[in-house]
């Protein structure tokens, strides 16, 4: 009897202790699937779903940047759908998405439409809701051709200015093909006669004939290679005169260019010929450095920003000055994050939305 008791006795620890491993094990069990749903544990979601979800992330800083809420961004697959409630540039769009450059490709379709691309996948991300309103501004650098530095100098600003090169200068050729091999717009600065200083050669002065007149205008033309455009240096005695600008115009028009009306004077009759002839022109806004100290630079370039930003468009012009090369290198990024795109004079000629 005691014996049987015995072997009883063992068969129930034998019992408990399978009853009790049984448990630990459902126990650990748990444990691991109660941390895989903290994410503690082993990551089984297939990696194209994180790509994706880290991709998402990304996208929506970028929206978040530009003070967009996430209620406003619609996701579906890869096609992105924002809704906005004010103007966008351009500009802005592509400073907010910069990061995108560090893992893959940014594309800035327009103000309406960005594409990204990462790993291979493209994102579409389109804008709707409040119309876009753009803000450009050209700034045009006048009296290239004296010395090539100034060239150099002013090429090397991390912005596409446009630069107008006098005729028949030491340097006019020279800076001219340095300007445009490294894609900058050129434009011939057409010596005109103003108020009593002299503009040196290449002039045209209202006592010439018409002959006389083309002849100029023609031979400034071949002074300065790869020219889109003309505008006037000086010319405050010129450009009010009909019969003269009727004439220059008419044979910058024939060469396919433009002109932009560098506006010495407010008797100017550029603009009102324009519709006549058929010929592209654009005027001056602002002159950036009457003066050659740092805050009056800066306060214009502060009008040309608001300028800018009320009629879309403005054309600055400014001068080989020391203080407007350091100025001008500093602002041009507080222009950009004021909205304002800085583009070569001639998008602003063939969009513009001004009136005379």
């Amino acid at each position: 009897m005691k014996r049987r008791s015995k072997r009883g006795k063992n068969q129930k620890n034998i019992l408990t202790i399978v009853i009790v491993a049984l448990i630990i094990v459902a126990g650990a069990a748990a444990l691991i699937i109660m941390t895989q749903g903290r994410g503690e544990g082993p990551d089984l979601t297939p990696v194209s779903t994180r790509e994706n979800e880290s991709h998402e992330l990304l996208i929506k800083g970028c929206l978040f940047e530009l003070g967009i809420a996430n209620k406003d961004v619609r996701f579906s697959g890869r096609s992105v759908d924002v809704t906005l409630h004010k103007p966008l540039s351009e500009a802005m769009l592509s400073r907010a998405f910069s990061p995108v450059k560090d893992v893959g490709d940014l594309e800035i379709e327009s103000a309406r439409h960005v594409r990204v691309v990462i790993d291979g996948r493209t994102w579409d991300i389109r804008f709707s809701g409040t119309p876009v309103k753009t803000a450009r501004c050209a700034i045009i650098v006048d009296d290239m051709g004296l010395n090539l530095k100034w060239a150099k100098d002013f090429c090397a600003i991390d912005a596409d200015l446009t630069f107008a090169v006098l005729p028949d200068r030491p340097y006019s050729e020279k800076a001219a093909r340095y300007l445009h091999e490294r894609g900058k717009e050129v434009l011939l600065h057409l010596p005109m006669e103003g108020n009593g200083m002299d503009p040196g050669k290449g002039a045209i002065y209202h006592d010439m004939s018409r002959s006389e007149i083309r002849a100029i205008v023609r031979h400034n033309l071949k002074s300065v290679p790869h020219v889109k455009g003309v505008n006037n240096h000086m010319g405050s005695r010129i450009t009010p005169d009909e019969d003269i600008m009727r004439l220059v115009l008419q044979d910058i028009k024939d060469r396919g260019l433009f002109f932009v009306d560098s506006l010495t004077t407010s008797k100017s009759v550029c603009r009102a010929l324009a519709p006549e002839i058929g010929i592209p022109v654009i005027a001056r806004d602002v002159f950036l450095d009457n003066e050659h100290t740092d805050s009056y630079i800066i306060s214009q370039i502060d009008k040309l920003v608001k300028i800018s930003q009320y009629y879309s468009d403005a054309v600055a012009i400014c001068h080989p000055y020391p203080e407007t090369l350091e100025v001008l290198a500093r602002e041009i990024p507080r222009i950009r994050d004021q909205g304002v795109e800085i583009v070569r004079v001639s998008k602003l000629v063939y969009s513009a939305k001004r009136s005379p």
